[in-house]
């Protein structure tokens, strides 16, 4: 197609063909399973090897299509090289905004594959996004739902109930920690049902870690309450690592616990094979006669299959029906369009509602027409407790007994109550009856929130705050109404329940005294699986604690998101003293960082939000808002054929050279017809278009060697790798409308003609008047392209230090023109002062966002190296354990000793070691101000740290040992441009660690 050659770029293409091969052609695969270890990190080796798109894809399609329990290794595997790809991707402003921009278009791309065309528009926006300004990112995060988030990272985030597929959810748990940090989310509470198992939890807590969630477990169990159960959440405290996993769950109390859950999760998967009976020998039938579809047997096995390591429930019974349903659904609506083409009104009207009906038989309505306990009395309902007391003995304990049992389990645990299906009566004597173990409310849970439950649920917060306030007036008038409305009720039931209160109500200081000490909490959950369209998604959010540009969207959209609950949040802000050394070493930043005035210029500033609680908000609409929507309900089934038009690229996909091209030629018709059209000097007339070009491309220059050394690359990346060409075109494009700005609008037509000002008048004036012009000019397409605020500002004072610039060059080409033997000079220097303001403006420029860039690059080098150093000093720190008995500093100081001693070890740390060394090598070689920032590095490590990093690199004198590893796999089948790389460079490299080791040896620790 013609559109075609318009659009996306041939990167695009590539990155389609080989992730085709990846997902369609099953390639051998372990040729990128390589690239998912730790040790390899984005900016070192392996980008030899494999393009990052590439990288990322595949991380993902691994994480995504791995759901096997001994799998859960692979998938951390591949979260950890997702975290580390997406955000040393993200090189320009909001680093993580961008890192979750690039995950999300990832997973659409990998989901996407039997749509090329989506594919191809998404593999554009991918790379787009890598590199993109803060606009497109921002786009991008309103196309996908996403809030932006601070960059600090620093917002009030969280989700108190979500479930993976352990449990009843869609989603692993490496899966779930994933979508939650893409959606901004920083706390949240996996809850599973009567058990869980060690595996899952390290997974759960090893994934969070890798993304810095803080993450919780919860095990919902059942008490018996009256003729009832209530839900009650146990959520043990202290889990982090896998000490504390292995410790925890080898407690006797623990094993006989999870046992016991295990024994009421046996039970209730009898429940769900009866139920699948039930819908074979009755409700199949029931479907046949109301939708005329015929749906063949369902095997509990093969429910069982697609459950996998989750526990078995009818959500995951009527999922199961719903897929194998949806075909059938299909051919039926094929037959009723047929029906519906030659029939008359009345039949097409029936046929109508057939359609509707059946198109909202999804999930949901099969589940709750079918699968639920009242739909099959003749199957004993597993939620409602045996009158002859029969069933697992887990199920048989009150809630004062269960509560007690849980909290000799674990002390410290949180003890949540449900208080669906509760009453506030209900609620008081649970909460006297357990004497205070009782922590929390689950005050909402959004899958079933309506406004019935807002308005229930507000008694229930009086209830919390009375007792956290110790308000005896508050409590006791809420006791006496609820005795009152039993009273008033007149049943049998209604009347026991008030001579339990009345016994509450004579000993109601027993119930503040409970709660005196540790108050009484709210939790808020969305109950998210990844399966249900009729809830809210995962995720909860502080509206003040977000970016002001969040707070706004959130104000214009509907109140669907809106959640009626608000939460008390303050602020705090920490100043904390630079680490450089010298500063560090005197008094002087511990000083200044006392001194209100000057403290936030010399010392970092950490915002952190905190949260006194959480209540109903009377308003209905509090300050906590829903970070999930919902999706649209039904089958998508409809009489009507779409008209999909052919797909048409838009805008955003035009090729990147053409894209580029054609800014510098729109940018180049307003600077050339300005100059020809007013000058009658034929150099400036033909050819001040040209200069005028030519001085932004002369700040370009500047700027890349100043910030990155681009005048000096590796003969293995091309000399453009090191030039933003996109950055070029937009500032071409905009210079060229500068040009009847400056020249003849501002100096010409403003200036001279109506105020007389010239370089001979006033030239201080002019060039002052013409700066400040030009600095409101670049300040506003700044603000239009999206840049940050901070740098529309910069540019604007960056116009203001060109002034005295340009009357230096000024004067400097007046001095010229003098000893030339002009006669004119004034005349000259008015042709050219625009372009003489030009060029002071861009060498200012230069230079400002030359060093701006360097230290952009200076910290992505920091990034780089601290992940590579922390990675050595772990290893070593593993070795040092391992053989406690030998000097492993002088062992890797001889590389043929370290690796015949790693030969008979389990694991082999021989490849981590090489890998870090070829990392480190990579990075110096290849990445702008990796030298300034490795000798920053080696100058912030005392000497032990030193010496270690110092042995770790010998390992690369081993050529052989390398090759095999190359060759082995190291990173993957496209190894040989690596392999020459390293053969290459690795001595020079090595000579020159040696000549800082000793200078830096030298100096003293501090």
């Amino acid at each position: 197609m013609l559109t075609d050659l318009f659009h996306y770029d041939k990167n695009d293409y590539k990155l389609l063909e080989i992730l085709d091969d990846l997902l369609t052609r099953e390639v051998d695969r372990s040729n990128f399973k390589t690239l998912l270890e730790p040790y390899l990190k984005p900016h070192g080796i392996k980008e030899l090897a494999a393009e990052r798109g590439l990288r990322i894809a595949y991380a993902i399609m691994h994480l995504l299509q791995s759901l096997k329990s001994d799998q859960a290794s692979d998938r951390t595997k591949a979260l950890i090289a997702l975290r580390d790809e997406t955000m040393s991707a993200a090189g320009g402003g909001m680093r993580n905004n961008r890192a979750r921009v690039l995950l999300q278009i990832g997973k659409e791309l990998i989901r996407a594959r039997r749509d090329k065309d989506k594919q191809l528009a998404l593999a554009h926006e991918f790379r787009k996004a890598a590199i993109g300004k803060t606009r497109f990112i921002r786009q991008q995060l309103k196309k996908y739902h996403l809030l932006e988030m601070p960059e600090e990272w620093n917002q009030v985030t969280f989700d108190d109930r979500v479930h993976d597929a352990n449990s009843k959810g869609r989603k692993s748990a490496t899966h779930l920690i994933m979508d939650a940090w893409i959606k901004g989310i920083r706390r949240l509470t996996v809850v599973y049902y009567d058990f869980m198992e060690p595996s899952v939890a390290r997974e759960l807590f090893a994934s969070a870690q890798i993304l810095g969630i803080t993450v919780s477990v919860g095990i919902e169990y059942k008490a018996r309450f009256g003729d009832r159960f209530v839900k009650i959440v146990w959520g043990p405290e202290g889990l982090q690592d896998n000490a504390d996993i292995e410790g925890f769950f080898k407690r006797e109390s623990v094993l006989e616990l999870m046992q016991q859950g295990r024994e009421v999760q046996a039970y209730r998967t009898w429940y769900v094979q009866s139920a699948t009976e039930a819908f074979n020998d009755v409700h199949r039938k029931s479907i046949r006669q109301e939708f005329g579809i015929n749906l063949p047997r369902i095997e509990y096995k093969d429910v069982a299959k697609t459950i996998g390591t989750g526990q078995p429930s009818i959500f995951h019974l009527g999922n199961h029906i719903h897929e194998i349903a949806l075909p059938l659904f299909a051919d039926r609506v094929i037959e009723l369009k047929a029906e519906y083409a030659n029939a008359d009104y009345d039949t097409r009207a029936s046929i109508a509602m057939h359609l509707e009906s059946l198109d909202s038989l999804d999930a949901d309505t099969i589940i709750a027409r079918y699968l639920v306990p009242e739909e099959n009395p003749e199957i004993s309902d597993p939620d409602t407790p045996s009158a002859d007391g029969s069933g697992p003995k887990l199920l048989q304990l009150s809630p004062a007994e269960l509560t007690t049992r849980l909290r000799r389990v674990s002390y410290t645990s949180q003890l949540t109550l449900i208080l669906s299906e509760l009453d506030l009566s209900d609620a008081i004597e649970l909460l006297y009856d357990c004497k205070g173990r009782i922590s929390h409310f689950e005050v909402f849970n959004t899958k079933s929130l309506t406004e019935f439950i807002v308005r229930h649920r507000k008694p229930f917060s009086l209830l919390q705050r009375s007792l956290n306030e110790q308000n005896a007036v508050t409590l006791k008038r809420t006791i006496r109404q609820c005795i009152e409305q039993l009273q008033e009720e007149n049943s049998t039931k209604s009347k026991e329940k008030a001579e339990r209160l009345l016994a509450i109500l004579s000993d109601f200081s027993a119930l503040l005294d409970y709660y005196k000490r540790s108050p009484l909490r709210a939790k808020i959950g969305s109950g998210s699986t990844g399966r249900s369209t009729r809830s809210h998604g995962m995720g909860f959010a502080v509206i003040d604690t977000l970016p002001l540009r969040s707070q706004q969207e959130i104000r214009n959209r509907t109140t669907s998101n809106c959640i009626p609950v608000s939460g008390i949040a303050t602020q705090s802000i920490e100043f904390i003293p630079p680490r450089n050394k010298i500063i560090r070493s005197g008094g002087i930043a511990k000083a200044l960082c006392h001194m209100p005035g000057l403290r936030s210029l010399m010392c970092k500033t950490k915002h952190s939000w905190h949260i006194a609680g959480y209540h109903v908000d009377d308003a209905g609409c509090g300050n906590v808002v829903s970070l999930g929507g919902m999706n649209q309900e039904g089958n998508g089934l409809s009489l009507y054929d779409d008209e999909k038009s052919p797909h048409r690229p838009s805008t955003g996909t035009l090729n990147t050279v053409l894209k580029n091209a054609a800014k510098i030629v729109i940018g180049f018709i307003p600077a050339f017809l300005t100059f020809s059209l007013t000058k009658d000097w034929w150099i400036l007339a033909y050819l001040g278009g040209v200069i005028w070009f030519s001085i932004t491309g002369l700040r370009n220059v500047i700027q890349s060697i100043l910030g990155g050394g681009g005048l000096r690359r590796s003969p293995y990346l091309t000399w453009n790798d090191y030039i933003d060409w996109e950055r070029i075109s937009d500032s071409l494009l905009y210079t060229g409308f500068s040009v009847p700005l400056l020249d003849w609008l501002c100096k010409t037509v403003v200036l001279d003609q109506s105020f007389g000002i010239t370089t001979m008048t006033s030239p201080l004036l002019l060039y002052s008047i013409m700066a400040i012009t030009n600095g409101v000019y670049i300040s506003s397409h700044n603000i239009i392209r999206g840049l940050p605020r901070k740098a529309a500002i910069g540019n604007f004072f960056r116009s203001v230090l060109s002034i005295p610039v340009a009357m230096l060059f000024n004067w400097g080409v007046g001095l010229i023109l003098i000893a030339s033997g002009n006669t004119d000079t004034a005349a000259v220097l008015q042709l050219w002062a625009a372009v003489i303001s030009k060029l002071a403006s861009d060498c200012v420029a230069g230079v400002i966002e030359g060093l701006a860039d360097r230290g952009r690059n200076i910290a992505m080098r920091h990034w780089d190296y601290s992940e590579k150093i922390k990675q050595i000093i772990e290893i070593f720190s593993r070795l040092e354990i391992e053989f406690p008995t030998r000097d492993m500093l002088k062992t890797l100081n001889s590389p043929d000793d370290f690796i015949e001693l790693s030969k008979n070890t389990t694991p082999n740390h021989v490849p981590e070691v090489i890998a870090n060394a070829l990392d480190l090598l990579y990075i110096r070689t290849y990445k702008p101000r990796a030298r300034e920032a490795l000798r920053q590095a080696l100058e912030s490590m005392n000497r032990d740290e030193l010496e270690v990093f110092m042995a770790s690199q010998q390992i690369l004198s081993q050529e052989k040992t390398i090759a095999r590893l190359f060759v082995d796999g190291l990173v993957g089948r496209n190894f040989p441009k690596a392999l020459a790389f390293y053969l290459l460079r690795y001595p020079d490299y090595l000579h020159e660690l040696d000549s800082l080791a000793t200078h830096y040896r030298r100096q003293p620790d501090i």
